[in-house]
């Protein structure tokens, strides 16, 4: 999603006076978010596709795909502490870490909110009409229930761990600012057993924004082991069996639906593989085929991926239901709507997402969260 400010080069090519970096360019992370937004892509396409009457997918299958959120979060838990506290530096103020994050952020997702009102103005959405209040808790990205973006709820989180980092950035501490945000969720989430029910008692006592944490002292730890020149020790192949984890997840954990896996037993059978992931990736070096440099660049679309699917999942739904789609065998058909999915999310990258930085940042004259992280 929106955890990108770690700079890594375009196709990881090195960029043109590029200032050197204070460590080795974490390209595994850049991988894995391009992972993560296929995960979720294909969760929402399989979730389409069990509508039509070629459908193949069973329940954990496309259940799985919905773990790509957790990776997200401990991915962007992990990046936030790691740009933020950089050796040899000056720890990054928070005014400036939330204009960054809020010029990442909300721009491509104010448009992508604005196209969903012109679908619902259009009857493309019908039976979906959030009221003013929802509609203004949708831009600002704020608890609902009813909001424009279905996938938006995890930015809502985002935000949340936002504002809680930049306090602790305060304290000017790396270990006071992991500990000071790991303590403000769970007593939210302590908290939130005493509150009246409601969507805001929801949010808060959700123990998912845990992996935000997981993230955190994943990052500290990294530091730490850095610092005294020793290799990480996280081999890929754990990384690989962790993935394993989350696919099979769905089998062990009762889940309501296909939207994902529930409460506190979702933390620990997605979140912890998803932080072994990402600490798996920190040893991965520089891309050096094809696949690679795609998966790099990839990542760097990834929020731009993440929020334009809904619109290709928007037309495939309707494809299912008025056209001959909807009877053909979906196994050939959901390779093909991904495929579609990620045309859009690259196209909305170079053409709307990169330019609107660039212009906030001649507009300012400071430094937006980059596009190319992670």
């Amino acid at each position: 999603m929106t955890d990108d400010t770690l700079a890594v080069p375009q196709a990881g090519r090195p960029h043109p006076g590029a200032a050197p970096k204070a460590g080795p360019e974490l390209y595994g992370i850049q991988m894995l978010r391009a992972v993560a937004a296929l995960a979720v892509v294909a969760h929402h396409a399989l979730e389409e596709s069990n509508g039509a009457a070629g459908r193949f997918s069973p329940d954990w299958l496309t259940t799985s795909g919905a773990s790509g959120v957790d990776v997200f979060f401990v991915i962007s838990g992990f990046i936030m502490l790691h740009v933020s506290f950089r050796p040899g530096r000056k720890p990054i103020g928070p005014g400036s870490f939330l204009f960054r994050r809020a010029t990442r952020i909300y721009p491509i997702y104010w448009l992508c909110c604005c196209a969903m009102l012109a679908a619902s103005a259009l009857g493309i959405m019908r039976g979906h009409h959030p009221g003013l209040g929802d509609l203004v808790a949708s831009f600002l990205l704020l608890p609902t229930d009813n909001g424009l973006l279905g996938v938006a709820w995890t930015l809502v989180y985002e935000v949340y761990f936002y504002l809680l980092f930049a306090l602790a950035l305060c304290f000017g501490s790396i270990w006071l600012a992991t500990a000071g945000v790991t303590i403000a969720i769970v007593a939210a989430i302590q908290a939130a057993g005493a509150w009246p029910g409601g969507v805001g008692q929801a949010f808060f006592a959700n123990p998912i924004p845990l992996e935000f944490c997981m993230g955190l002292w994943l990052a500290w730890a990294f530091g730490q082991w850095r610092a005294v020149g020793k290799t990480w020790p996280v081999a890929v192949a754990v990384g690989v069996a962790a993935s394993a984890l989350l696919f099979v997840a769905p089998l062990l954990v009762g889940h309501p639906d296909t939207s994902g896996l529930p409460g506190l037993p979702r933390v620990f059978a997605w979140g912890v593989p998803a932080a072994l992931m990402v600490a798996a990736a920190l040893r991965i070096g520089p891309p050096r085929n094809v696949a690679a440099r795609f998966a790099v660049l990839l990542g760097d679309a990834s929020y731009a991926l993440y929020l334009t699917h809904v619109f290709v999942m928007l037309v495939y739904a309707k494809l299912i239901g008025v056209t001959a789609l909807g009877r053909a065998d979906q196994r050939f058909v959901v390779p093909v709507v991904v495929l579609f999915a990620i045309g859009i999310g690259l196209a909305a990258h170079f053409v709307l997402e990169r330019p609107l930085l660039a212009a906030i940042r001649r507009a300012t004259g400071r430094q937006p969260g980059h596009a190319t992280p992670a």
